[in-house]
């Protein structure tokens, strides 16, 4: 017997607006949430509230019955984050439903997690031998962590008494080789609406039918040019850069004259240039807008979403340092670089190449210019060049060198 553990004690202070009650496509967050776990044949089921827990106490009454008992878990500490309430979760459910071989954990902000992912994680779980009781487990969906995470039993005592850094993740980092990556098929598990921005998402994905439209189909007759910017300063010794900020060298500004050269020799005729927000990238397309525009500044267009991986608190250290500092992680990076983060707030390649192909995906419905430039970093160009090909991030590739350029024609 496997229960759920559904998170809704938060303030919602980055959303504005209480989520739990939020309505996503009609009915509200908690209601949808609980709605799909019941659906997968989950009968117990805790629901951790905080603030405001009395407005949620009406719900969480109404949906209990035809065989699901639903409890609540109230956490008096839960301005203290999100892992007070994992644990005031977790201790609720082995008191209440003792016989629970492990727990779904179940953001509320992720309204869209369905049945068929609960399922699946659940038999992916079953089928790994007498590992229920040993491995942990998460949906991927185009090699993108989502959630529900299944946590097994035997770890609760574990997690209710960690008081260390990190949180969950660093439980989890301490069994990293005890984690199933299990393939879905369903976006939504990887949507939240932490955010504004994030609920308008949901909504519109919802109201497409819960489809993305193709990238295949939006690049169709499009000439797509990636630019890598050009060398930036160096440092004394080898550093990790991801998101950490560094200029253009002179080498650099003369890479990208003549790149921009060549472009303008082909006869691109770009609307606008897309680039990172980074001033590596920022500087390369202003040099090639001086080139192609009359007012260069006003057809440069800085997305965040084109940034390169967020490496977190490894970003702009020495790597020699981050080796010295941190061995086993840096052991574990090597072992699988496209799956390894540095911490909860950085990204892995799959997080980069989702974050990257949805603002390609943003650019072709907004810009019906033939021609599409965008100036950014290697790993971006890796991430989206892979995926209009038909391909994956991990899959091979060639890199290009500094301020050079790739053209794609579909």
């Amino acid at each position: 017997m496997i229960s759920a553990v559904v998170l809704a004690a938060g303030y919602s202070s980055r959303m504005g607006s209480f989520k739990p009650l939020l309505t996503v496509g009609g009915v509200p967050a908690l209601e949808r949430l609980i709605a799909g776990i019941k659906e997968a044949g989950i009968k117990n089921i805790a629901v951790v509230t905080g603030y405001r827990h009395e407005l949620l106490q009406p719900v969480i009454r109404s949906m209990s019955g035809d065989g699901t008992v639903i409890v609540e878990a109230y956490n008096a500490g839960f301005d203290s984050g999100m892992f007070s309430s994992i644990k005031t979760g977790i201790a609720r459910v082995r008191e209440v439903f003792p016989d629970s071989e492990g727990c779904f954990l179940m953001p509320v902000d992720c309204p869209l997690i369905d049945s068929k992912v609960i399922t699946t994680l659940e038999e992916a779980v079953m089928c790994s031998g007498d590992t229920v009781r040993d491995s942990f487990a998460v949906p991927v969906f185009e090699g993108k962590k989502g959630h529900p995470l299944y946590v097994p039993a035997g770890y609760a005592e574990e997690i209710c008494s960690y008081d260390g850094p990190g949180g969950l993740k660093g439980i989890t980092d301490k069994y990293w080789d005890r984690m199933l990556r299990v393939p879905v098929d369903s976006e939504g598990c990887i949507l939240d609406m932490d955010t504004p921005e994030g609920y308008r998402e949901i909504e519109d994905f919802l109201a497409a039918g819960c489809v993305r439209e193709s990238l295949e189909r939006l690049a169709k007759g499009r000439r797509i040019t990636l630019v890598r910017h050009g060398q930036t300063q160096q440092h004394d010794e080898k550093m990790f850069i991801g998101q950490y900020d560094v200029p253009l060298s002179e080498e650099g500004e003369m890479q990208i004259e003549l790149s921009a050269g060549k472009l303008v020799e082909m006869g691109l005729e770009p609307g606008r240039i897309y680039c990172s927000d980074l001033s590596r990238a920022v500087s390369s397309a202003g040099i090639i807008a001086e080139k192609m525009f009359a007012d260069p500044a006003e057809h440069i267009c800085p997305m965040k979403g084109l940034r390169e991986i967020d490496l977190g608190s490894w970003d702009g250290r020495p790597v020699r340092e981050i080796k010295e500092q941190y061995p086993e992680e840096y052991s574990r990076r090597g072992q699988d670089m496209f799956v390894f983060k540095t911490g909860n707030r950085s990204e892995n390649f799959y997080d980069m190449q989702y974050r990257a192909v949805r603002a390609l995906r943003n650019i072709l419905k907004a810009d019906s210019s033939r021609d599409v430039l965008i100036v950014t970093h290697s790993g971006v160009i890796r991430a989206l060049q892979n995926n209009l090909r038909g391909l994956r991030v991990d899959d091979s590739w060639e890199s290009i060198p500094k301020g050079s350029f790739v053209v794609m024609e579909n």
